[in-house]
């Protein structure tokens, strides 16, 4: 039988390549899955309010609420995606929104994976990168819990992929689709807009590629679709003219990067923190990535750009934070860099492939310690770093304590999976609350106890009231002076305990406190 010849034999190659590169795509999908499934928060969640909020909102489909005669949207593309998780007929409402966000994250890891594979032509090599990315802390932290930054990850994996696709094809369809989609995750969060660089830089080096007039319709089209994209969001804008803290907080922290140019020890903070996270997500393959940014620069520039750049737009609007006036205590706004390390996965895949070819070809031991480096390492680091933090500190420097929440593990490592410390006493205030009580609390324990009112129904008889700035608290609670049951919900810095003791005793009650008015001002009131 004849010998097929050597062009038969590269197609058979191909189509068995392309064949197993889809066929992998389902398992990275249902391994992401497991993974964060496993680790996944199992219902209402500590942290700063949002995620119990967002959980709320998922629920009625609600996008935006009203604040000072003002419509504020929260993240309105995550809420409507989110919305339809929460019908499920599994676990608690709070459970479906947070696997709405492993289901992003696992989406996102599979166009990674798409995309490394393209860039290194090297299946081992897609999946380690992408490997690396699915265990890195805030990859795998956002993926566990119900906030919006799985699915800017989401958004930018395709994009990438797109235009990837785009490039090597030539396909202009692959730029509209890509355009589009990016306009619209600005619906999402504001943030993607560091991204623009990187994208615009990597379409005219490719449109370079062709005629001056195929280039300008390319160009115009690409731009329509982006508007076209990028239509609901002016739609809001121009409605109400809000969308959210995400915008105010994004537009700030633009202001905020001139702070940063002109005060050195800003600058030298962010990229200190910037440097020492980084090395925290990725341990070992940090330096892999390099490899790979400096390979892939030698070989395809034009990809080479859209990595760095995209890369840098990130890095700069974190950088930005460092203004304490842009965006409050920069090390909460490190989690922005989500998108910096779901684009440098794309170095680390390339730099695996780099290193494979020339250095570990054909040192099987050597291969398999670097696989185990690369996932097992950080889920040690993980889990050990908590433990070691504790020889240092009591507590997580500037991070409140709240009931049932180890804040060295809810910081340092990103499973969620036993975290259930904000149900616990979300339960406990309402089964201690009298018939007709009113409670005073500040957002992040409002935004619990207001979820288990809305969505599970418990005690509607409990006036719920949310705690404005502490300047403004005092005066607010003095309308509800002549009632009785008044309590205040914790007395951490968020409350003006000063100013709300001059009218009353504050006055410990399992597990909130009793503001009991004082006896002068109770005369005052029973005074004809």
């Amino acid at each position: 039988m004849q010998e097929p010849d050597v062009r038969t034999r590269v197609l058979q190659t191909n189509i068995y390549d392309r064949k197993l590169r889809y066929l992998l795509v389902p398992v990275v999908f249902i391994a992401a899955m497991i993974l964060y499934t496993f680790t996944l928060a199992p219902g209402l969640l500590w942290g700063g309010g949002d995620f119990a909020t967002f959980q709320t909102m998922a629920f009625l489909g609600q996008v935006g609420d009203i604040r000072s005669g003002t419509v504020v949207f929260w993240h309105p593309l995550w809420v409507v995606l989110a919305h339809p998780f929460t019908k499920m007929p599994i676990r608690s409402v709070a459970w479906r929104a947070n696997f709405a966000s492993a289901v992003f994250a696992a989406i996102a890891l599979v166009f990674v994976f798409l995309s490394a594979r393209r860039l290194t032509r090297s299946i081992s090599a897609a999946i380690l990168g992408t490997g690396a990315l699915a265990v890195s802390h805030t990859f795998w932290t956002y993926a566990v819990m119900p906030k919006v930054y799985s699915l800017n990850a989401m958004f930018l994996a395709i994009c990438v992929y797109l235009l990837l696709l785009w490039k090597d094809e030539g396909e202009a369809g692959y730029l509209y689709l890509a355009a589009f989609l990016y306009g619209l995750s600005f619906l999402n969060h504001l943030v993607m807009a560091t991204a623009a660089a990187g994208f615009a830089i990597y379409a005219l080096l490719v449109l370079r590629r062709h005629s001056l007039p195929i280039a300008v319709r390319h160009s115009i089209l690409a731009v329509f679709a982006f508007v076209l994209g990028f239509a609901p969001y002016i739609f809001l804008i121009s409605k109400v003219g809000a969308t959210g803290d995400a915008g105010g907080k994004a537009l700030g922290f633009v202001k905020g990067f001139f702070y940063v140019l002109i005060h050195p020890h800003a600058f030298l903070k962010g990229i200190a923190w910037g440097l020492g996270l980084g090395l925290y997500q990725f341990p070992v393959t940090a330096f892999v990535g390099l490899v790979g940014l400096y390979a892939l620069w030698r070989k395809d520039r034009t990809s080479a750009y859209l990595i760095v750049l995209t890369i840098l737009g990130d890095v700069a609007f974190v950088l930005s934070a460092a203004d304490p006036n842009a965006g409050g205590v920069y090390v909460w706004n490190l989690h922005y860099y989500l998108q910096a390390y779901t684009i440098y996965a794309l170095a680390i895949a390339y730099g695996f492939h780099f290193v494979w070819k020339r250095w570990l070809a054909n040192a099987t031991s050597r291969q398999g310690a670097l696989v185990v480096a690369t996932l097992a390492l950080p889920v040690l680091l993980y889990a050990m770093a908590p433990i070691a933090a504790k020889a240092f500190w009591r507590d997580v420097p500037d991070f409140r304590p709240l009931p049932g929440r180890n804040n060295f593990t809810y910081a340092l490592s990103p499973w969620k999976f036993n975290e259930t410390g904000a149900r616990k006493f979300g339960e406990e205030v309402f089964s201690y609350l009298p018939a007709r009580s009113t409670l005073f609390a500040d957002y992040s324990i409002w935004a619990v106890l207001n979820y288990l009112q809305v969505v599970e129904k418990k005690r509607p008889d409990v006036e719920l009231v949310k705690l404005p700035g502490v300047s403004a608290q005092v005066p607010l609670i003095l309308r509800y002076k002549n009632r009785s049951n008044l309590f205040l919900a914790d007395t951490y810095r968020y409350y003006d305990l000063k100013g709300i003791q001059k009218y009353f005793d504050i006055v410990r009650c399992g597990p909130v406190y009793c503001l009991r008015l004082h006896k002068e001002q109770r005369n005052i009131l029973s005074s004809p």
